[in-house]
């Protein structure tokens, strides 16, 4: 059985066990320079520029992305300086670089911007008007729904009233100038619904995201691009989407887990190098393990690290595997919690390392991909444990000010500091189970733990140890962050993004498991990591002016395929994470195979094996996956 489409076509009729691409001949869309990265070069010394925009010439990057900031050039009320912005900007113009600086953030008296909106508004004149005749593109704020970053709790609403004087400002000075809705930490839909139902839509001319999935895959992004256009649909905007950041740092795994951990394993009665850690790796049932290189660089004082299935936890005796870590972030499929329920029931030891448990319910999505559905709470009674938050409970602090070992850990671990806002509660135990604190934290008026031990003797007859800290989640392999950039780029141009900012360009390195050091993808002597060969290797494949790739996926396998600008047809084929012998059925002939590093692979014949690494074939008319 085969069958081959116009690449025209939607696809969604395809039957399951096919999925195939004909690339068309005629006229179609095609990419309009879409790629970019993050670069901090407005706040470092200008003449770090010139070496950095070098090294984006050598992957034939030429957009970079940058902030503008308001208190860098207005440091005192009413003196105004803008030499550093003046030297970037002449350095950029030589150097052909494209900037899409960033508007943002406010200055001690005007704080927040919004309600200082003449203050703000003559910043916006002051900086636009200046390099307003090269600079096209302005983006208003940076992840405004952030706290941090709006300076209190966000609101749509509120943004829009920042975001229609910088529109009507930018307008104003040049009514062809470009403006580019703050990009979102994230894609919270709320938030940005009710920007729009507060009219934001007439004041941008770009929308835009910052769709970062530590804890999962680019593919991830599927079901939230889809989601987004059916609600600029619904409030009728025809309008472009641009990532202006994502990506996936390189830093090493906390030390925090190899130095907190222990003591709690010892109150638990559990000997790391004399016991099995478990983690779950189940791509069949939608659930494959995205987090080994962390598991295996975090909890390395195990005896044995093993993959377990949901079917094989089910029968898995404790005894043989102590500890489980069902997830290393916050999203877990809810449909499989009764079998954590059920091992711990057992007796054994679920390891809860990062941030709130259960709070995302992963859900299969209908378009591909997967989606992240926000639970909150819902689940955490099964399991007898808990959390608070300022968002949810009266009396919780944003953040704490102090982390410290309990009293019962006195001594036997020192605590790098690192707020997390997120608290652990014993209301949800039964009668003779225990909430025992392993490090407490709070402020002068609260006091509850960000590490705790839930030792469990009612229903449930093992143990949980559950972590708020985030640093487990948050970093990959740099082998890993070179596979995710091109799939990245890749599954966003085919669902409509016409233009993606990598973040970010340079790791500036101040610390080895700090995350914020290590996005880039040259390191801080702009020595390259893999990721800026595989930056390459996309933009030679897929340069501007190709037509914009058609993108398809079935049983976990993607394809994408497009023509360049001179005329020859190229296709990517991956699998997510866990390798998949595919058969394929080709039209025309293979020049060339390259993964995603540029390096040359044997030209398949009729099978192949599609795993993260994207297998490129050069020339072929069509491309069908079985």
């Amino acid at each position: 059985m085969k069958m081959e489409v116009t690449m025209r076509h939607k696809l969604e009729w395809l039957p399951i066990l096919l999925a195939g691409l004909s690339l068309a001949a005629g006229p179609t869309d095609r990419l309009k320079d879409p790629y970019g990265v993050c670069a901090h070069v407005s706040r470092e010394n200008p003449s770090s520029a010139p070496t950095q925009f070098s090294r984006m010439h050598k992957a034939a990057i030429n957009w970079v992305r940058t902030d503008y900031d308001w208190s860098n050039v207005e440091k005192k009320r009413d003196s105004w300086n803008f030499d550093h912005l003046d030297k970037l900007f002449q350095l950029a113009k030589q150097d052909k670089i494209n900037i899409l600086p960033i508007l943002d953030y406010d200055v001690p008296w005007a704080t927040p911007a919004y309600k200082h909106l003449d203050a703000w508004g003559e910043y916006v004149r002051r900086v636009v008007s200046r390099y307003s005749g090269y600079l096209r593109y302005w983006e208003v704020w940076n992840e405004q729904n952030a706290e941090g970053f709006w300076r209190e709790k966000p609101s749509g609403k509120n943004y829009t009233l920042l975001l229609r004087r910088s529109y009507e400002q930018i307008k104003k000075i040049d009514p062809g100038l470009v403006v580019v809705y703050g990009g979102t930490a994230g894609v919270p839909f709320d938030f940005i619904e009710e920007s729009y139902a507060a009219g934001a839509g007439r004041y941008f001319d770009v929308m835009n995201i910052h769709p970062y999935h530590w804890q999962g895959t680019p593919e991830w992004m599927i079901p939230q691009l889809n989601d987004l256009r059916a609600l600029m649909k619904k409030y009728q905007l025809d309008k472009p989407i641009w990532i202006t950041e994502v990506g996936w740092s390189t830093a090493r795994p906390s030390g925090f887990y190899r130095e907190v951990l222990p003591a709690a394993f010892e109150r638990a009665g559990i000997n790391p190098a004399e016991s099995t850690l478990g983690m779950i790796h189940d791509p069949e049932n939608g659930y494959p393990l995205t987090q080994e290189y962390n598991i295996r660089q975090s909890f390395s004082n195990f005896g044995k690290i093993e993959p377990f299935t949901f079917a094989q936890l089910d029968e898995l005796d404790p005894e043989k595997c102590r500890v489980v870590i069902p997830s290393v972030g916050e999203a877990f499929p809810a449909r499989y919690l009764p079998v954590l329920v059920r091992y711990v029931k057992r007796g054994g030891t679920l390891l809860l390392p990062s941030g709130l448990p259960f709070y995302y319910d992963l859900r299969p999505a209908a378009q591909g991909g997967i989606q992240k559905v926000q639970v909150n709470d819902r689940y955490l009674p099964d399991l007898h444990i808990g959390w608070d938050a300022w968002w949810t409970r009266k009396g919780v602090p944003m953040k704490e000010t102090y982390q410290r070992p309990a009293p019962e850990f006195t001594g036997k671990f020192k605590v790098k500091f690192s707020p997390t806002g997120r608290f652990l509660h014993d209301r949800n135990l039964h009668p003779g189970d225990q909430f025992i604190p392993v490090v407490e934290a709070g402020t002068d008026n609260y006091k509850s733990a960000v590490v705790a031990l839930y030792k469990l003797d009612s229903n449930l007859k093992g143990n949980i140890i559950v972590c708020t800290s985030m640093s487990a989640s948050e970093t990959v392999s740099e082998e890993r962050q070179a596979q995710m950039l091109p799939r990245t780029y890749l599954i966003a141009f085919g669902h409509g993004v016409e233009r993606v900012f990598w973040y970010n360009f340079r790791s500036a390195e101040w610390s080895p498991d700090d995350r914020e050091a290590h996005f880039g993808i040259v390191g801080k002597d702009l020595k390259p990591k893999p990721a800026f060969a595989a930056y390459q290797t996309l933009m030679k494949l897929c340069p501007a002016g190709s037509t914009v790739p058609e993108f398809q996926q079935k049983n976990g396998v993607y394809l994408t395929g497009w023509r360049r600008p001179d005329g020859v047809g190229v296709w990517a084929i991956w699998a997510a994470d866990t390798p998949i012998k595919t058969t394929l059925q080709i039209r025309g002939k293979v020049t060339e195979a390259l993964d995603h590093l540029g390096e040359k692979q044997p030209i398949p014949e009729s099978t192949c094996t599609a795993g993260p690494s994207i297998l490129y074939l050069v020339g072929p008319e069509s491309v069908t996956v079985r």
